[in-house]
């Protein structure tokens, strides 16, 4: 009896097989990297854009202002000459810090408190020959300013009260909570506080900040809304692309894979690796986000301790913004 052989496979279609294979691969690598940058803008528009704009913006208060920083001082006033001191404040980068400005001072115990703003040729005229101390230098941190340099000027001439100079463009009196507010102008200038009976000894809790834009509460919402957009949109893309049909990982340590066995477990580590960068955000939340996908999928590969050792980070990061809403 005669047996057929089965007929070989044309070249032409191993060809044509093998060009599937390469079209599928490019499309497969098109749709991980656009859904990957879609997630990380998501994250960066959420965050940096979003959140953060709205924390800057009216919904959270009409000032911006820092941590109290206490002056006590055994001379007769404290000055400062340095508007970008006036001016402090976490606007995020994207906002130039408004000209409208605020100083909220508390006095130490039953001290009435004088502050005010006027050309500094008039205020140095007033300090002529008066003991008092001169703001410097200073540093800020992320949400106070953390050191004040003074340098202590001598005098033996007694000042008159400030209430009855006449060259302020802005004060206020008063005790308890104290709130000056003003508008930078193009100029010299100097911010004076002392005692209103202008008694040597100025003890008192300084606040600095500006005015919250109202710009930033558009501009927040809308980066929200497209965030969300790309953010769900470009999880659908990635989760949405199936593993490889890999039967055998490559590199097994403990009898697990060392490599992700899924997209969203690769794209989790490759969050780790970049977390430090320009667009930190997304990738820091980006990280916990595709990490727990993987998980879902059944990835318990070794290289995913990376991403859940970088998911703290957001962790602390929501803990610290909630702790700091609570206190005010």
């Amino acid at each position: 009896m005669r047996v057929l052989e089965p007929a070989a496979e044309s070249p032409d279609v191993r060809h044509g097989d093998v060009a599937d294979e390469a079209a599928q691969g490019k499309r497969r690598t098109t749709v991980i990297g656009f859904g990957t940058v879609l997630v990380l803008v998501g994250l960066v528009l959420i965050y940096n854009f979003g959140l953060v704009s709205l924390f800057h913006s009216p919904l959270f208060g009409e000032h911006r202002l820092s941590d109290p920083l206490t002056i006590e001082v055994s001379s007769y006033a404290v000055v400062t000459d340095d508007t970008d001191l006036l001016r402090w404040s976490t606007m995020p980068d994207f906002v130039s810090p408004p000209d409208d400005v605020r100083v909220q001072g508390v006095a130490a115990g039953s001290e009435t408190l004088f502050m005010g703003i006027a050309p500094a040729d008039a205020v140095a005229g007033y300090l002529d020959g008066v003991a008092h101390d001169e703001i410097t230098d200073w540093d800020s941190g992320a949400d106070d300013i953390v050191d004040v340099v003074y340098t202590r000027n001598e005098g033996t001439t007694d000042p008159a009260a400030p209430e009855t100079q006449d060259f302020w463009v802005a004060s206020v009196s008063g005790s308890g909570e104290r709130n000056l507010d003003w508008t930078i102008e193009t100029g010299e200038w100097a911010l004076l506080i002392m005692n209103a009976d202008a008694s040597p000894g100025v003890s008192v809790d300084v606040r600095f900040g500006v005015l919250n834009p109202s710009a930033l509460l558009p501009i927040g919402l809308a980066s929200l809304v497209v965030g969300l957009v790309a953010l769900i949109g470009g999880g659908k893309m990635v989760t949405s692309v199936p593993a490889r049909p890999d039967e055998t990982p490559r590199w097994t340590l403990w009898g697990r894979s060392v490599l992700p066995t899924t997209v969203a477990g690769g794209v989790a580590v490759l969050c780790s690796v970049f977390v430090f960068n320009p667009f930190t955000t997304g990738t820091m939340f980006g990280a916990p986000i595709f990490l727990f996908v993987a998980a879902r999928k059944g990835d318990r590969s070794l290289l995913l301790l990376l991403p859940l050792l970088v998911s703290i980070l957001p962790i602390v990061l929501i803990a610290f913004m909630a702790w700091g809403i609570l206190v005010g």
